[in-house]
């Protein structure tokens, strides 16, 4: 807010000097009239405005494990409480503030009071264009909107010169207490800004230069006004002067600048000129007073967070103010809330790297001793994606499971308290990911046959016999090594058991570069029978019974399929029993053995 008000200030400064060096002195008093109005405007306008721009960045990640973090749903952090007292600067200031407001406030109203209490209480004569209002009071003529109020005794002796109405009636038509109404306004919320008064007095005077030159314009002798204001204004009834309020009332004490102004012409290339030399002005308080933000936006475009170019970064200021005050915290009491990890997180992993260089570093927790268990919205989202599987093979269908979600499952599953997991949605039982498929089975025949790298403009050809394997155990150890080039491959064979050299690598083999390779085969020994299927165990049979659509009954009274399955993962001991009823099948649970008569 402080910024927002000195960028304001010096917009404000500025505008004001180009008025003073180059507009005030100008009889292009339309043009300074819209010129002040919105130059008032547009300075708290331009510290508003924001010029974003995007940039996509690949998003950085924050090594912060869940597990070593403790989360708590409501801050509760105890701070070491300061056992001196200090004042209050910001209350102060707001006080003093609101007490500024309260007393221009007043006299705003004040002065519309009085100006009411006029128009209700004295004769008025209504015209064309205006109604005078006729007071008893010594005050100089002024104007509110239509209303031009006037002394009635020199109204009424018609002392009062043609060009003094003429004067307030150009008040009345063209609405210059718009004008100040606005200014005064303005006055009211920034009465400690200097710069609002000098914006007043600025655009009251021009008001003056708007009622002259019409004045002159219709009696086309503006030595003769001149004489005629003077003559006026000397009348020693108005030496007492009273204010007129917010009211448009002449301005004597400037007068003198109001006469050198009338005999001023400005050309019409001098207005095009200075009327050009506010778009560079314009250019360069946008450039200097406003603001640019860069939006970082991650590659999937799934957070976005916005960082400033000022130095007084207001995401980073909040990481800062959220970092400092759990660093100031002894990590073995440190505990972070959860929406306050979520701002940390967001922030640093959008920050650059010379930004987490200057920032506070980012506060650790120690890992939790003890299983709290899953937080509120944690439960939320287990209970819904469990719901949602248990339902799936519940009826049946064919489930599609993501496993993104059986991943948050099983990580929310291990946070849970004993509590929560019996009254939470009972974990769904997913089948078994499918095994992933054994090689083919290659016999020695058809491995001799597989075709192997060559080199270039090299042909190698080769065959495998197997003989009869010997008798003995202590047969010769016989190799038709003919050719033989590799002769450590040809000593590694030799020294081996007669029927092991059948396990050699076959890529080994490729490499002797021999015609005829002869090996013994090693006699086959007969095949065991295949060994017979284990049972289903009930937890199994149950889950298949579940899917076939069977009701459960768990001693004696029907039960929902996902209370059977949660009823035998608890309890191993319990008995099963099927039976088919009315074409439908039955799955009884008990806790005595099933009797089959």
């Amino acid at each position: 807010m402080i910024l927002f008000l000195i960028k304001s200030a010096a917009c404000m400064a500025i505008f004001l000097t180009f008025y003073k060096l180059l507009l005030e002195k100008e009889s292009m008093h339309t043009f300074k009239r819209f010129y002040l109005l919105g130059a008032l405007f547009i300075s708290f306008i331009i510290p508003s405005i924001v010029f974003t721009e995007v940039v996509a960045a690949t998003p950085i990640n924050v090594s912060i494990e869940t597990q070593n973090i403790e989360f708590i749903e409501d801050a509760q952090i105890t701070q070491p409480i300061a056992t001196d007292s200090k004042f209050n600067w910001e209350l102060a200031l707001w006080s003093v503030y609101g007490i500024g407001v309260l007393g221009f406030g007043f006299r705003f109203f004040r002065h519309l009071f009085q100006i009411g209490l006029r128009i209700r209480k004295n004769p008025k004569l209504k015209t064309n264009f205006s109604v005078k209002v006729l007071l008893k009071e010594q005050l100089p003529p002024h104007t509110f909107f239509s209303y031009i109020f006037l002394n009635r005794q020199k109204y009424e002796a018609k002392i009062i010169p043609n060009e003094v109405l003429l004067h307030e009636e150009t008040h009345a038509k063209q609405k210059h207490s718009i004008d100040v109404l606005l200014i005064e306004f303005l006055q009211v919320i920034f009465w400690f800004n200097p710069l609002t008064y000098l914006f007043k007095k600025s655009i009251k005077l021009n008001h003056e230069f708007l009622a002259d030159s019409a004045v002159i314009i219709n009696s086309k002798d503006p030595i003769q006004y001149q004489n005629t204001l003077l003559s006026y204004l000397s009348n020693d009834s108005f030496n007492h002067y009273q204010s007129a309020g917010i009211a448009n009332a002449i301005n004597y004490s400037s007068i003198k600048k109001r006469f050198k102004i009338m005999k001023k012409q400005t050309s019409k290339k001098g207005i095009v000129l200075r009327c050009t030399l506010l778009l560079p002005l314009l250019a360069i308080l946008l450039f200097g007073f406003s603001e640019t933000k860069t939006i970082i936006q991650n590659e999937n475009a799934a957070s976005k967070i916005i960082m400033t170019d000022s130095e007084k970064n207001p995401e980073i200021e909040k990481y800062n103010a959220l970092a400092k005050k759990y660093n100031a915290i002894p990590i073995e009491k440190r505990v972070i809330p959860l929406k306050d990890l979520y701002i940390l997180e967001t922030i640093y992993r959008n920050m650059s790297k010379a930004q987490k260089e200057e920032a506070h570093p980012f506060p650790e927790c120690l890992p939790k001793k003890n299983q709290d268990g899953a937080t509120k919205k944690q439960i939320t989202s287990y209970n819904y994606l469990a719901k949602k599987y248990n339902t799936m093979m519940d009826n049946g269908a064919n489930v599609h499971i993501v496993k993104s979600d059986v991943d948050q499952l099983n990580r929310i599953y291990g946070l849970m308290s004993a509590k929560q997991k019996e009254n939470g949605e009972p974990f769904p039982d997913f089948p078994e990911p499918p095994a992933i498929p054994e090689a083919p089975h290659v016999s020695k025949d058809e491995k001799s046959n597989i075709p192997h790298p060559q080199t270039p403009n090299t042909k190698i050809e080769s065959s495998l016999n197997f003989p009869a394997p010997p008798r003995s155990p202590h047969a010769p150890k016989t190799l038709n090594t003919t050719n033989y080039a590799n002769k450590q491959l040809k000593e590694i064979i030799e020294n081996q058991d007669p029927y092991d050299h059948l396990n050699l690598d076959a890529k080994a083999i490729n490499g002797i570069p021999s015609n005829t390779h002869t090996f013994y085969s090693k006699p086959s020994s007969p095949v065991a029978p295949p060994s017979p299927p284990t049972p289903a165990s009930p937890l199994d049979y149950a889950i298949d019974m579940a899917k076939k659509g069977a009701t459960f009954f768990y001693e004696g009274k029907k039960v929902s399929s996902n209370k059977a399955i949660d009823l035998l993962k608890k309890n191993k001991e319990l008995n099963i029993e099927s039976r088919e009823k009315n074409g439908k099948a039955e799955v009884r649970i008990t806790k005595e053995p099933v009797t089959i008569r």
